[in-house]
Order: C-alpha cells, then structure tokens, then sequence
C-alpha cells in the first residue's frame, strides 16, 4: 500500500493529470516515480516530458491510481516546489473560466499565474549539488552528458542534444540521471521569480551584546568605543559606529547601508570596517510591498442613515445572494464598502476588492491603508513580474487585496466579502488573448464558491446587472443623495453648431467652456478636460489630393503625435516621422483632422498661459508610477487643469474640482455598437460626477447634437430615461439581457481565403443553430489589424436556453471545422458574452 500526500492507494503505480502551459483541450496523464509518492501534492509544479524532445514544468491537477488506456505512460521527472503555489479551489476555477469562456485550462493558466510564476518555458537540467562525482558506475552516454553538462550553471535538454552527439534519445538518460539524483531541475523561466535582496551590515559576532557572557562583551565593544574616541584618525569610523547603533531597530543587528550612506557615512569607512572585521556585510531578503500603518482613528467613520440603513440590510443577506449598489456620484459608496470591510475583517475572512483600472488604486489604497494599515496588499499588472509573484505567495498574509480583473485568479482560501466597484466598466472584460473573462462575472462565481458576499457597485450600472437587481436576481440597494448633502453638478449644453455661427467658438473651446475655466481658476479652483482620444490629431490628410497616411499593417489611419514627431497607429504600434509634404503628390499643404489630449494640452497653454496644465492618457502614463505622481499632484492642487482621456472618468475623487469641460460629447455617440448609447451615458455621466465632490460644480458638455436623448439624460441625472428606453430596444431587437451573445472571429494574412472560410464556416453553424440566431459573415469596424484580416459571425441566443450545451456544441464544431487542412492556417476564437 502506498500513501501519498493526498490520499491511500492500495496498488504501486500512482498517476497524476496535469496542466500544461499550452493551448491543449485537456489535461495529461503521468506516472509518479515511487520516491516522490510521498511527496507529491496538488497543486505543485513537476517537470515533465511533453513531445520528443521537450521537457515542461506543469501544475497538477490530480492525483489517482486509474491505469490509462495507451501503452505507455511517461513519468514525472521532478517535482518543482515544496509546497503547492496553487489551491485545489484555484483549479476548480480555473476549470470553470476554461468550460464557460470556451477555452482551455493552459489558457486559463498562463493568464492566472504571475510571469514570474508561469510554467510556459523548457525546464533547464543541472548538476546535483549533492552528487559527489563518481561516474564509475554511469553507462557511456551518461557519462558523455555529464561532462557537457558540468561545463555551464545549467544546460537546456535541446542544446545538450546538440553538444553531446548521443544518437539515442537523449530524454531517458536524463530522467534516468534525475531518478539517481544526479541531475536536478533548474526551473529556468524567462521571468524567473528572484526575492529582493538588500546590502546591510551587522556588528562582528565579538562585538554583540552576548547574554551568556555580557559584562566580557560589553567590555569589548567598550574598548573599542574608547579607542575610536581618542584618536582623531578614526573620527570617521567613530562616527560610523555611532550611525549603526542609532539605525538599529528592535534588537535588529542588521541595518540596511543605504540608510547608514543617507546619514552620511561613506562607502569606504563601511569597507574599512569590515575589512577590520567590526563590521560585516550581508544580503538580506527583504519585501518588494510597502506596508503602511493604520492612522489613530481607526474605523473612525459615521455613515448617515441612507447608508446605514443599506449597510444593515447587506448584512442581514444571505452569503450566496448578489448585491448591486446604486448610488449618484459622490454618494458614499466607499464609506459603505468600509464599513463593510470591518465587519468581514472581524470574522475573520478576506476582502478582495476589484476595480477596472489601475489608476484607480492609488487613491483607493491611500483611503483604505488609513483604516486598515498594514492589511490592505495590492495586485495589478504595472508591479513588476517579482512584486506580483511575492503578492501571489503571501496572499493569506493580507486581509485586504486591492486589484483589477486578474486578482480573482489569486490563491484565496478565507474570502468572506468581494466587492466589484465601478461594476459597468468594459475594462473588467479581457480582449486579448484567451481566457476572455469577465472579471466581474468571474468574482461572482469566485464569492458562490466561497460563499462569500458580492458587492456590485457603480453610479451608471450596466444594463444588464439593473435588470438582475430589478427582476430580483440580485439584491437592489440605492443612494440618490450625495454624501454630505452636496448638490449634484449643474450640466450646461454648449451647442457648437451655434456657437460657430456666432463667433463663439475659440479653436476647440467655446465661449462658455472657456469663461468657465477662467472663472474656476480665478477661484482658486481645478478643472478637468475629457476628450477620450490620445495623441494629437487623429489623421493628417493632403489637401491637393486628399492622401490619408494608413497603417500598412492594420485598416487604421495613423494618429499624429506631436510630442513625439511622429505619426503611430495605435493597434500595432508602427510609427513613421511626420510628413513634409504629401508622398502621392509633392504638395505640402497637409492639414490634420480632429483632435486629442496633446492638442488640447497646447491650445490651453495659449489661453491660460499662468496655469500649471497636465495630461493623463496612455501616452503620460506609462511608467510604473506616473499615475500615482499625477493624481498626487492634483490632490496637492500643484495642477491646475488636468486633460485626460477615460483614465478620468472611473472613480477618482477630488475636492478642489469646480469644473469639468467634456469637448466632444458626439464621438461617444457615434460608435457602431448596440451599446453605443449606454456606454455614452456611462463615460459622460462619470465624467461629470467629477465635478463638485464638495460643494455644487458645474460641467459644460460640447456638441453638435443637444436635443439628443443621451445628452439629455445625462444633463438631467436621469438613469432610468436611459435603462428604460434602452431595455425596450434590448427586447426588441434580440439583445441582452434577453439574448446571450457569442462572437466567433476567424482572421488570416489573406482576405480571399478568409472569405471563403467565413462563408463555409456560417454555412456549418447555421446547420447547428437556426438562420435567425445567426448574424454574419461580416467584417468588424476594423477589417485587419497587425496583417491579419478579420470576419466575425455572431451566434444570439435566447437567456433560457441551455448555454453549455451551446458552447459545446461550437467547440465541436471549432474542432473538426478548423482540423480540416483547408482550413489549418486560419486563426480563430470565440468570445462570450462580448464587450
């Protein structure tokens, strides 16, 4: 009988099924070596022979004594990890994202694990520490491949077939050489996790303070106090000791260097110190995540009785029951999720708390840290591949994780509340690549199964969650007042057809946009500029024979940038100079079209030259910090106007902003999405709710189109105009909440044969689904992007059919259709519930 660390099996062969990092539809069975029964778990990595020649670590996934049906079963050749880096949950979830989003398990895996982390590269051989080189009782292969390898720190399994010339499979030699433990494993990924380290020195051993012999060592370090005391020579070195026992901290022998070179003391007297041996020098671990301190008025927080009243009745549901709460911008959400938060932190449970966009953290665990200290951690893809994975492996350390979509993959074992601000937000929805998931669909299941609460929060819910809480689905909570009793933002129409015909329009601002700027600065008050478009004109066009510079790769103009002197498409990144004059016709007169936040930022240099004027949008953002320097600032009120494009309209909070100026409301309207008009009234509405935080602001929305209903929705606050007139249309024309949706994209280098694919393709579809689910062949907005053309056929489904057997019904499909060798080179995928 044999026992392994998960269960008893009464035979000698043990297997277990793993994940592999590759687009595979199933798991892979292996055979477990008998000296690693003992010690293999699920959820650890092992390496293991996948192909003829290469070797991949993979988690496990399960553990069983099934014989399966092949003739032969491979082994694991190495277990990678003392402990799982994986919870048994974590892979019932991951089977979950895989089975509802149509996808599979490598997919869900490469994007659930930190790079640091993620098993997607060949795993590296190298000598055993331990292996005391005798080679007498090795074969002549294996001792062939001993010697190439002991030449380098750690070989791959292809180069070492290349240097050692051994015509037999190279393979079994080396899992022969692993199961001898003459080899080991070298997990050689190309964002290997290494911890921090930082140089600190500690007192010699003879100098510390001894408590088996104290007066002895006392008396040591005091003669040489008193030596360095007297002689002026070793002033510095004096000084330099001083230093060090001022910089300890609770009976810490280690102090960090830079902090002893912050005070003045230079390299060379540390080096001449520990080359006298009264110093030495080390490399400490140390963590890559700022802890901060709770403030003194811990939980200090008095909610009103619209929010009390909520947060009691939250309290009082059931675990498995969604809540959406509804509250006006500025209406105390976030003093509810506190609330909240305390109350789970009291039971014991963690908080996990979702937001869509990493700019939206800062601020959030600035708030957070003031109540909660040292519990709140934070996960999001602008760490480094080091920060995220040491959030990863002390997960259960932190009460509080504030992250956007990807933290929901985090190894959770104690989550008693998730809460899912700014629930409307498309950015919860992943685009590219698979898994295409839905942060905030996948949080909801994540809280069914831990049985924890789940939070939906937003000031413009999307359509689809409204309905939920209104047919009863979810639990509906509302707050229609402002905290503090501050009016909401006056919403002034400033109509530049009119204002063009009366002179009224400056450049890109009207008269009122720009009396209002004056009238806020004058003030002392900030103002914030929204044109969701970046860079510093759309398209540049030849006057003489109308040329449009294209992106050669993609079905896109190429946007200028001026900063940069450069024309750049946004979906490949390609970019070429600025043109001098026409390449089609030699003429120069070339004129720019439209306009973006760089153009704005200029023109209001021109207009309000005294006003410190910044820009937030993809462009300014870049680096690791840039959000968080930006929003500071503006907290500060070191800025003045601050341009920006959607990065401005989710969720920030500031208390100095009288005035918001949106420039060109009609973009919005214009997009060929049957959400177009929703996603319109969401960003103007958020955009607006900046205005007036604390006392009554005013917003001016440009445009061409004041009388349309989206406009005058949003000027009046009226949500249910939009929800209403927005349901019947849904219901109508076969839409969510009534249909579910899922869009299949095929893509190739050749538009012919993907037309011909495409229409093969809806040709088999409609086989399986009537006509009238089915929309398409028909080309996206975008027709081709990095080289690749693109069609899409769209599959409506009605809500109370059977979704799963659907999707199954289409993997099946996807399988055979696209194994066909006519068909072998198209790329393809299939998106559920599309954004």
């Amino acid at each position: 009988m044999l026992t392994s660390a998960n269960k008893t099996f009464n035979n000698d062969t043990i297997f277990v099924e793993v994940i592999l990092p590759l687009h595979l539809p199933s798991t892979f069975t292996y055979r477990v070596p008998r000296e690693f029964v003992e010690q293999i778990l699920v959820g650890q990595r092992v390496a293991v022979q996948f192909g003829s020649k290469r070797i991949y670590s993979a988690i496990v996934a399960d553990i069983h004594n099934r014989i399966p049906k092949v003739q032969s079963v491979k082994y694991v050749l190495a277990i990678l990890d003392f402990q799982p880096i994986v919870l048994a949950k974590n892979i019932a979830f991951w089977r979950w994202i895989a089975s509802y989003y149509c996808c599979y398990l490598g997919d869900v895996m490469a994007a659930a694990l930190p790079a640091a982390l993620r098993l997607k590269s060949e795993t590296k051989v190298i000598i055993n520490p331990d292996f005391d080189g005798d080679i007498s009782n090795l074969n002549k292969e294996e001792q062939l491949l001993i010697s190439a390898i002991s030449k380098k720190e750690s070989v791959a399994i292809a180069d070492i077939s290349k240097a050692t010339a051994i015509e037999v499979n190279i393979l079994p030699i080396i899992q022969t050489l692993i199961r001898k433990k003459i080899l080991t494993t070298d997990e050689e990924l190309y964002d290997r996790y290494e911890p921090k380290k930082e140089s600190v020195v500690m007192l010699a051993e003879k100098y510390r303070n001894d408590s088996n012999n104290k007066d002895t060592e006392n008396t040591v370090l005091q003669q040489l106090f008193t030596e360095f005391e007297s002689n002026k020579k070793y002033e510095k070195q004096y000084q330099a000791l001083l230093a060090y026992f001022s910089l300890r901290q609770n009976g810490d022998w280690n102090v960090k260097k830079l902090d002893l070179i912050e005070h003045n003391i230079s390299s060379n007297t540390l080096n001449t110190l520990i080359k006298k041996k009264i110093l030495v020098s080390t490399k400490k671990i140390v963590s890559r995540l700022k802890k901060t301190p709770a403030s003194a008025e811990l939980y200090d927080l008095t909610l009103t009785d619209e929010q009390k009243k909520i947060f009691d009745n939250i309290l009082s549901l059931p675990n498995n029951k969604v809540s959406l709460l509804h509250g006006v911008t500025a209406s105390g959400k976030t003093e509810v999720y506190i609330k909240l938060i305390e109350q789970t932190l009291k039971a014991n449970k963690q908080v996990l708390f979702l937001l869509p966009e990493i700019s939206l953290t800062a601020q959030l665990v600035s708030r957070l840290e003031k109540y909660f200290g040292e519990n709140v951690g934070v996960y999001h893809s602008r760490f480094s591949k080091e920060e995220r994975a040491e959030i990863w492996s002390k997960v259960g350390e932190y009460k509080i994780i504030i992250g956007s979509r990807s933290a929901v993959f985090l190894p959770f074992s104690n989550l008693g509340l998730i809460i899912v601000d700014e629930e409307h937000d498309n950015s919860y929805k992943q685009s590219e690549p698979s898994p295409r998931y839905n942060g905030k669909d996948a949080a909801i299941w994540l809280g069914y199964q831990h049985n924890a609460k789940v939070i939906l929060g937003s000031a413009t819910p999307s359509i689809e969650t409204y309905y939920n809480a209104q047919t009863g689905k979810y639990a509906l909570f509302e707050l229609k007042t402002r905290y503090g009793s501050v009016a909401l933002p006056e919403i002034l129409i400033s109509d530049l057809k009119e204002a063009k015909r009366n002179g009224e329009l400056y450049s890109i601002f009207s008269k009122l946009l720009l009396e209002n700027i004056n009238t806020a600065l004058k003030n002392r008050e900030q103002v914030i500029l929204f044109q969701n478009r970046r860079g510093f004109a759309p398209s540049v066009q030849c006057e003489i024979c109308g040329y449009i510079p294209k992106c050669p790769n993609c079905d896109v103009s190429l946007t200028l940038h001026k900063i940069s002197a450069s024309l750049n498409c946004h979906y490949c990144n390609f970019n070429q100079p600025l043109l001098k004059v026409c390449p089609q016709c030699g003429s120069a007169a070339l004129k720019m079209f439209g306009f973006g936040t760089e153009k704005i930022e200029e023109e209001l240099a021109i207009y309000f030259p005294n006003a410190c004027i910044k820009r937030m949008d993809l462009d300014s953002t870049r680096s690791k910090n840039a959000y968080q320097k930006l929003i500071l600032a503006f907290e500060k009120r070191e800025i003045d106007i601050l341009v920006g494009t959607q990065m401005l309209s989710k969720g920030l909070d500031f208390d100095n902003v009288s005035v918001v100026g949106i420039l060109n409301a009609d973009n919005l309207l214009a997009i060929p999405d049957f959400r177009s008009y929703e996603k319109a009234y969401q960003m103007l509405t958020q955009v607006s709710g900046r205005a007036g935080r604390r006392k009554k602001g005013k917003v001016i929305i440009q445009t061409c189109n004041p009388y349309h209903q989206v406009i005058r929705d949003v000027s009046e606050h009226n949500y249910l105009s939009m929800f209403n007139s927005q349901i019947l249309e849904r219901k109508v024309f076969k839409y969510p909440p009534f249909y579910k949706l899922v869009k299949i994209e095929l893509s190739h280098v050749n538009k012919t044969i993907l037309d011909a694919a495409a229409t093969d393709y809806s040709k088999e579809i409609r086989h399986i689904f009537s006509s009238e689910r089915i929309l398409g062949p028909q080309e996206p907005p975008i027709a081709k992007i990095k080289n690749r053309y693109r069609m899409q056929v769209w599959l409506k489904l009605e809500a109370n059919l059977s979704y799963s057997s659907a999707k199954t019904e289409i993997l099946r499909l996807n399988e055979a259709f696209f194994s066909n060798e006519k068909y072998k080179s198209m790329k393809y995928f299939v998106d559920i519930d599309p954004q």
